[in-house]
């Protein structure tokens, strides 16, 4: 063996057990900085950023208006083409939509036009609690509301509309509706705590038809009252300072 391929293996080992040493640098680094907290970044922009589990399931989507999270139950697609603000979309273990954070604001025809609602759902159903402002053509109201849903999911009121269709008399259609009116009517709200349209500061408390039972209010005046109403909203008792 001639020197100079000595000197050629001799650099070459050299060159072997440096690179080595350099990959096994750079792994521990990284492995490092994984256990510390991850990548961090400064700032960065993204239209979805989807929070899933190690098994794939979505739990959480935060999401611009265009990339925003269907509501999906029992793996169907609740309003297919709908579209929502650009918010958080929280989904449970079951991959059902279960509420969200979501902000809008616009001004359309002159008028403000704006949402900021933080909602949870009843399983398999709509929000069941929701805190919420929303301003219409200047016509505002914010506070808490608690709303009873129905116990069937939605997912079957998905598809009712597609039933309807395949039922070929005038009397399965009134039939059918009548099912899915007495469906319907379990949404009720229960209560109100907040500001109205009218600008009271009030507290509304609801039978479980839906029809305010009980209603304090202090008004833009500063004027405080109790109104106990009967089923058909009647104010049968009133009391004032």
């Amino acid at each position: 063996m001639t020197s100079q391929l000595r000197r050629d293996i001799r650099r070459l080992k050299i060159w072997s057990v440096g690179s080595t040493c350099l990959l096994v640098l750079g792994a521990v680094t990284v492995f490092t900085q994984g256990q510390a907290g991850g990548t961090r970044f400064q700032e960065i922009s993204v239209e979805r950023i989807n929070i899933i589990e190690q098994d794939g399931r979505v739990k959480l989507v935060l999401a611009n208006g265009a990339r925003q999270a269907d509501a999906v139950i029992d793996g169907r697609v609740i309003v297919p083409g709908r579209t929502r603000p650009a918010g958080l979309m929280f989904f449970n273990d079951e991959g059902d939509e279960v509420g969200g954070l979501i902000f809008s604001g616009r001004t359309q025809d002159g008028q403000p036009r704006a949402t900021g609602s933080l909602t949870f759902d009843q399983w398999k159903q709509d929000q069941t609690v929701a805190l919420q402002y929303v301003d219409q053509n200047g016509q505002r109201r914010a506070g808490l509301s608690v709303i009873d849903r129905p116990n069937t999911s939605l997912a079957v009121f998905a598809g009712m509309a597609e039933k309807r269709l395949a039922l070929s008399t005038d009397a399965e259609r009134a039939v059918f509706d009548r099912e899915v009116a007495a469906l319907r009517a379990q949404n009720a709200p229960r209560l109100f705590a907040g500001k109205d349209t009218g600008g009271n500061a009030t507290v509304v408390l609801s039978d479980p038809q839906g029809r305010q039972r009980l209603v304090m209010t202090v008004d833009p005046a500063g004027r405080p009252s109790i109104r106990f109403l009967d089923e058909s909203g009647r104010t049968v008792r009133e009391i004032v300072p």
